[in-house]
């Protein structure tokens, strides 16, 4: 995730908790939410006039459209809000409302519907194996063995844009998913359950995507999916394209994090599902 993507997320958790107190004054916030919304506060000078008015929009929507038909906020009591820092291994809640009988758990987008942006370096990790593993260590030694070569060949550029796309492409984003589809297929006993759940989330849940280009907001209903008991991993050069027994296809789409080459390249995917089965709901906006 971006400096720039983070920063929007941070500001549409702030303003939709922001909101829901507008319509429930009583709501209590956990001190996790209370000092996030502080800290979150001065992040609505660092945005552009017209996203933030576009996100307040969305934000409004979400709750008269979508939230409050839906669960009633304004009519119940007690209620508690929490917001979630990002480290949680398996669950994806951004906002969590806990109602007097439900519990809803909301994951904030803004005009993208990743599931991930996980590091490749710790594919055992998300697979389930502890980070003393030997199936980590054996993982990161193949792992630094790729990167170091890729950085013997890059002289002396200081940034990926200095360096031909074919020589990224061929020695640092294929070598490393082939690394990555191979370790998925030779675990798949533990990495079939254990990925699927890292990457979608063990929890259920709705995910909020906020589409400021059309205006639209987008609700998936993360909830009672089948798991799967095996999936096949394949390389389509930067892509590593996961096929799920339970009807999911997922592309973990690899790039740089940073666009310094430092001393190693700073790498992540960028994970979507292609398909899924799951409910789906769209709200415009203003």
């Amino acid at each position: 995730m971006t400096p720039l993507s983070n920063l929007h997320g941070r500001v549409l958790e702030y303003l939709i908790v922001e909101e829901i107190i507008k319509i429930q004054p009583g709501i209590t916030l956990t001190q996790r939410a209370k000092s996030a919304q502080d800290r979150d506060v001065d992040k609505l000078r660092e945005i552009n006039p017209t996203l933030l008015q576009q996100l307040n929009w969305a934000t409004y929507a979400l709750l008269s459209k979508w939230l409050e038909p839906q669960f009633h906020v304004s009519k119940q009591a007690p209620i508690t809000i929490d917001r979630l820092p990002d480290q949680n291994q398996t669950d994806v809640t951004d906002i969590r409302i806990t109602l007097p009988g439900d519990t809803v758990n909301l994951s904030i987008k803004h005009n993208h519907a990743a599931l991930r942006h996980q590091r490749p370096s710790t594919t055992p990790i998300h697979c389930g194996y502890p980070r003393n593993s030997l199936e980590m260590q054996q993982f990161k030694q193949q792992y630094q063995e790729i990167t170091r070569s890729f950085m013997l060949q890059t002289g002396q550029a200081e940034f990926f844009a200095d360096l031909p796309y074919p020589l990224i492409e061929q020695s640092l984003y294929t070598p490393v998913c082939d690394l990555v589809a191979q370790f998925i297929n030779a675990h798949s006993h533990v990495c079939t359950s254990n990925l699927f759940e890292y990457l979608v989330g063990s929890k259920d849940y709705y995910k909020i995507i906020v589409d400021t280009h059309t205006q639209k907001l987008k609700i998936h209903h993360f909830a009672s999916i089948q798991a799967p008991t095996s999936l096949t991993a394949i390389v389509n050069r930067q892509y590593v394209e996961l096929t799920l027994n339970n009807g999911w296809q997922i592309a973990m789409r690899l790039h740089t994090a940073s666009s310094r080459l430092k001393k190693s390249p700073s790498l992540k995917f960028d994970t979507k599902a292609l398909t899924s089965l799951l409910p789906g709901t769209i709200v415009s906006y203003p």
